[in-house]
């Protein structure tokens, strides 16, 4: 069982929540906007510690040959469920496993649990075709700091998190490491991506301290559709709570 396993209602809670679906409903629009810009046709999907399919799954309900990639049983049940193809294998295996070029590969909140981002994409990039583009998203380390300091107001734990290695999860209750979205773009360069697009997800959902109003339909709708507009816009995306980057393959 991992960590992930031991934690699966905490999670389940979680992606119901309004930040939850938030959450959800901004990567399937930019992951909408990756897939139109990659070309008019069926691509083949690759979701890198996909878990349950939930990024994948619009992609897979637009036409797209989808394929998750996780470690956990239980999550892969559920992505199964949503009809898409997996497999029960981890990062470090991509190499050995033969599944050839997919045109987009997904790797979202990932990378911070592993030890190094330009080994985790040199992996990724293994499997990713000619022209094929490649999705990290990660906790945004700029949006801890703000939000420890506006929606819990502990300004010591607002300095602590400036220079901290380790930021923790909530949800699964552990320490991950911090990865900044210009560690990411480098090590995508570096393993010959560019043309990077940078979104931000979650701008303003995580500052607003009243979560009981967030579960109010009218309000929901107002919120979900800023955070669709803000989400590629300047300076917004800087500080939201998870910062997503796309980059093609040069």
């Amino acid at each position: 069982m991992t960590a992930f396993d031991e934690h699966l209602d905490a999670w389940r809670t979680w992606q119901e929540s309004p930040w939850g679906r938030i959450r959800y409903r901004v990567v399937a629009e930019t992951l909408a906007r990756t897939c139109a810009a990659l070309g008019s046709g069926r691509l083949r999907v690759l979701d890198v510690g996909g878990g349950d399919g939930a990024d994948s799954a619009p992609l897979a309900a637009a036409g797209h040959d989808v394929t998750v990639l996780d470690r956990s049983t239980d999550l892969l049940e559920q992505a199964a469920s949503r009809g898409l193809a997996t497999i029960r294998a981890d990062l470090g295996d991509l190499g050995s496993l033969g599944l050839g070029a997919f045109d987009l590969v997904l790797c979202h909140n990932v990378v911070q649990h592993l030890p190094s981002t330009p080994l985790a994409v040199e992996a990724l990039a293994g499997a990713v075709a000619t022209s094929g583009a490649i999705s990290l998203m990660a906790p945004n380390p700029t949006a801890e700091v703000l939000v420890a300091a506006i929606r819990r107001a502990d300004l010591a734990e607002a300095t602590a998190l400036l220079d901290a290695p380790t930021i923790r999860t909530v949800t699964f209750e552990h320490d991950v490491r911090r990865v900044e979205a210009d560690e990411a773009i480098a090590a995508l360069a570096g393993a010959g991506f560019g043309a990077v697009t940078q979104y931000g997800v979650r701008c303003v959902t995580d500052y607003l301290t009243d979560d009981e109003r967030k579960g109010d339909p009218a309000f929901y709708a107002e919120l979900e559709a800023l955070e669709l507009v803000l989400c590629d816009r300047e300076p917004y995306l800087r500080t939201a709570r998870m910062w997503q980057v796309v980059a093609t393959r040069i």
